[in-house]
């Protein structure tokens, strides 16, 4: 008899927290339930995203393979308007404007990389090869503005070393040198390959020589 009325008494107080208590917990179920499905809807709509940009992506790859560079413009212009600032367009830019450099449309090309500097993806990666458009162009003083203040520490080396290339050919020798040097010292401190610190000590070697005549001339 006890039993029967302690639980009796127990689904009144249950039905009595559930009257007061009712609608907010239901809220906050609809609510958790809301943001579950949110999530679980955004990872599945990512995760077809990638695998589109991918598909996509590999098509690119087999029209340049396949020397359609046409249809992989037409491929590119696809994958970067609807998979923007993706890993898999940005590498379809990088692969199309290689391609396009190699047909002699190098300026093209150059409006491909650019668009890829707003790609976090692949950023830095469209900068350099830019920038040795730009040289190649004759067009150094692009190279400079197109580079950042910030880079990042693993960039630093080959960015200085690029826009050290672009002051020197402008004729600005002391602000390749202090790019050159700085280059330099990021491949000495990082293991650099001793062909790239070589090389950059013999640019460096050159431009010492021509501040020096430059000086002998003033005097």
């Amino acid at each position: 008899m006890r039993e029967d009325l302690e639980q009796q008494e127990q689904m009144q107080n249950l039905k009595a927290f559930w009257k007061a208590n009712g609608k907010w917990i239901t809220s906050i179920l609809s609510l958790v339930f809301i943001i579950v499905a949110s999530v679980n809807g955004w990872k599945l709509w990512n995760n077809y995203k990638k695998e589109k940009a991918s598909n996509i992506l590999n098509s690119v790859e087999k029209q340049i393979e396949a020397q359609n560079l046409d249809v992989a413009l037409r491929l590119y212009t696809e994958i970067s308007g609807d998979y923007s600032d993706t890993l898999q367009s940005g590498l379809a830019g990088l692969l199309v404007a290689k391609a396009l450099v190699s047909d002699g449309q190098s300026d093209q090309a150059a409006s491909i990389l650019k668009g890829l500097t707003g790609n976090s993806q692949v950023k830095w990666l469209a900068i350099i090869r830019l920038s040795s458009i730009f040289l190649d162009l004759n067009r150094p003083g692009e190279v400079v503005k197109i580079i950042p203040e910030n880079i990042p520490e693993h960039w630093v080396g080959i960015i200085l070393d690029r826009r050290g290339d672009a002051f020197a050919t402008m004729g600005n020798f002391d602000s390749a040198k202090k790019d050159w040097s700085k280059a330099l010292d990021y491949y000495n401190q990082n293991g650099g390959n001793q062909d790239v610190t070589r090389f950059i000590s013999r640019k460096l070697a050159t431009i010492e020589a021509s501040l020096n005549e430059l000086e002998v001339k003033k005097d």
